[in-house]
């Protein structure tokens, strides 16, 4: 029985543990072994301390793509009133430039600001929009009235995501990082698990024997998917690629 690859993702790590988790919940049998029992009950919480982890880190790029979302709205928005601003028709032309001096109080600027700032600035480019001064203005204006209804739905889902991210950050941060956590489970796994299961099955301990079966294909299955990972060809970047995290 082959331990488990250090060289597993974390994801990959949490996912094996998960599964030998229900493995042993599955062996009613083996409920009450001394050995057995405490130490997947350090496993589980281990396990689910990570997938915490890994939980929030999801959740902050979930949050930069919200964020991308916004920052590409700011900048349609600006070409869309800049267009009606230089309109030749004039009535168009009135109402583009009206509606296009309450944008450029702020600037399509605000896209490169940092979270909390360029939420503020939303919030009130939004806020002043709403003015029952520019509701003609705006309804006059194809596309208009859809791109600060999509400004205003982005910037409500980026506000709870930063929420549920900012809960998820203080939760964490009582926590050992992902990359600790991966440590222990690993260690717990191929040399606490392991070598008391090699025993057992040296032992021909009929009682153990196909809960160490599972065990043994769990453990083959992943370390089988990180094998074929790796032989993979590696990509060869070229100059105009963008920086990858594959951590993950």
């Amino acid at each position: 029985m082959k331990p488990l690859r250090t060289s597993a993702r974390i994801t990959e790590v949490a996912d094996t543990s998960s599964r030998l988790s229900i493995l042993f919940s599955r062996e009613t049998a083996l409920a009450k072994d001394v050995i057995l029992k405490p130490l997947f009950a350090e496993i589980e919480t281990l396990t689910q301390q990570l997938s915490e982890a890994i939980k929030s880190d999801r959740t902050l790029s979930e949050l930069d793509a919200i964020d991308t979302t916004r920052d590409e709205l700011i900048r349609r928005m600006s070409k869309i009133l800049q267009g009606y601003a230089a309109s030749p028709i004039e009535a168009l032309q009135r109402s583009g430039s009206k509606l296009n001096a309450v944008f450029e109080k702020y600037g399509v600027g605000i896209a490169r600001e940092n979270y909390a700032v360029e939420s503020a600035h939303i919030e009130s480019l939004l806020k002043d929009f709403s003015e029952a001064s520019l509701s003609t203005d705006i309804s006059a204006l194809t596309g208009v009235t859809e791109i600060i209804s999509m400004l205003t739905n982005a910037q409500k889902d980026f506000n709870n995501h930063r929420v549920t991210y900012e809960q998820a950050v203080a939760q964490k941060s009582s926590q050992l990082k992902p990359n600790e956590l991966k440590k222990l489970l690993l260690q717990r796994i191929n040399h606490s698990l392991l070598p008391y299961l090699k025993t057992l099955k040296s032992l021909n301990n009929e009682p153990y024997l196909h809960f160490i079966e599972g065990v043994h294909q769990i453990i083959l299955s992943t370390n089988s998917a990180i094998a074929a990972r790796s032989k993979k060809t590696p990509h060869t970047p070229s100059p105009t690629d963008k920086p990858k995290d594959n951590f993950w």
